[in-house]
């Protein structure tokens, strides 16, 4: 086996495919990890070249089983292929919105893909105020048209069983567990993931919380027991490269069988997240503020109904006969994707909050301060989504509940800030 290099990429890639470089002209590579966040991402699981002739653009990935910055977990080296397969079957459901495929080697477990940096990682353009007008129906086309297609809805017993086993993927799922539904309270608690120092104080209330302890299990077996349809698994901003007018959804190594609503859950809480820094992040006027955070709530409620009138048109046009024409069935379907989507955004905003990992979306806001409230609203409002996340039956519900912890806690903060102020300036007076 080999392991690639800067240097041996460009003679790998003539290996595998004929039609590159075959003019001899002179070839440009570079590795992920290189360049700035904006460029590269924030991943650090595995080796990503760029290689490029000047016609075509590709992405060359290698795994291996340690990851390639930070971690001290083993991973399944085998995860290249699972990956590759299932943006084989994404490519023929949603074909605009996956890169193009050229190449997997069993040998190597290397493939080769489109680069499509050519487009921008929407997170790293979102958190400079860039909006994306037609994200919300481009991801909800492509969660609902890859669910449908992959459930039983529409797959005959055996082969949705069959699709069942292929992905099981059960280190990578193991990795998404921990971070998404256990956060380690108290040093006894090996399993879960470690608080981060410099919020404990705050996170571990709310974290140690019963009700949220609660929540957290139950919407942890969904996540272990109900699988529906092939997910993504880790389909969040930095994995969706975006223009005005195109995207195209990448990495999808932690694929398996989840719940329809997973996805959904894990991509808008990143829509939950740039809200909540929108409240404290400064930006030139007000007026861009409010525009931001609009578009944020718009986001969410675009992109949850646009998902539930695709999935039921796929359902309409192909289901089977015995799922046709059921009454109610639909609307249930509607319902749980809604709850379980509120629950599974709020465990896995709380998780990456509380813990000592980067989080992008808070971690651009400079001043300690306002990063901090960001997160103290964050994290009051995810606990609001897992105690209630069974009682929603609308999304303007939930919508209102983020406008509501925002006032509260907006005014306290507010009122917090006028009596340091004043104590200050009476401070200031008596050293006079």
């Amino acid at each position: 086996m080999i392991i690639l290099t800067k240097e041996d990429v460009t003679d790998y890639v003539k290996s595998r495919l004929d039609f590159f470089n075959t003019d001899g002209g002179p070839v440009t590579v570079s590795a992920i990890g290189e360049g700035s966040v904006e460029e590269d991402g924030d991943g650090f699981i595995n080796m990503v070249f760029r290689v490029s002739d000047g016609k075509y653009f590709l992405i060359v990935k290698q795994s291996t089983a340690e990851p390639r910055c930070k971690g001290d977990f083993v991973l399944d080296v085998n995860r290249f292929k699972l990956e590759y397969e299932s943006m084989q079957i994404r490519k023929a459901i949603i074909p605009d919105l996956i890169p193009d495929l050229y190449d997997c080697d069993d040998e190597n477990r290397i493939f080769i893909t489109e680069d499509v940096s050519r487009l921008r990682i929407s997170r790293f353009q979102l958190l400079k105020g860039v909006t994306y007008p037609l994200l919300a129906e481009q991801v909800a086309r492509y969660m609902a048209a890859n669910n449908f297609y992959t459930s039983e809805f529409y797959l005959d017993g055996k082969t949705f069983r069959d699709l069942s086993v292929h992905f099981m993927n059960s280190t990578m799922r193991d990795i998404m567990d921990v971070g998404m539904f256990l956060t380690s309270v108290s040093p006894e608690d090996t399993v879960g993931r470690p608080l981060d120092p410099d919020f404990v104080t705050f996170s571990k209330r709310i974290c140690a919380d019963p009700a949220v302890q609660l929540s957290r299990q139950k919407l942890r077996h969904l996540f272990m027991t109900k699988g529906e349809c092939l997910i993504h698994g880790d389909l969040h901003t930095s994995n969706i490269f975006a223009s005005q007018t195109e995207a195209k959804i990448i990495d999808m190594e932690y694929t398996f069988c989840g719940p329809f609503s997973y996805d959904m859950g894990y991509f808008l809480a990143n829509f939950i997240a740039q809200y909540a820094a929108a409240l404290f992040r400064p930006y030139k006027t007000e007026q861009a503020r409010v525009m931001f955070k609009d578009y944020c709530l718009f986001m969410i409620r675009e992109t949850y109904c646009k998902f539930c009138d695709y999935f039921c048109r796929y359902w309409d046009e192909d289901a089977k006969q015995v799922y046709q024409h059921v009454p109610g069935l639909q609307q249930d379907f509607r319902l749980t994707t809604l709850r379980e989507f509120i629950g599974f955004a709020a465990s896995a905003m709380l998780g990456r909050i509380a813990g000592d990992i980067p989080y992008p979306d808070y971690d651009d806001i400079d001043d300690y301060v306002q990063r901090h409230n960001a997160k103290c609203y964050s994290i009051i409002l995810n606990r609001q989504m897992l105690v209630k996340w069974e009682q929603y039956n609308t999304i303007d519900e939930f919508i209102s509940d983020m406008l509501t912890v925002e006032e509260i806690y907006c005014r306290y903060a507010k009122e917090y800030d006028e009596q340091r102020a004043d104590a200050g300036s009476t401070a200031g007076q008596n050293r006079k």
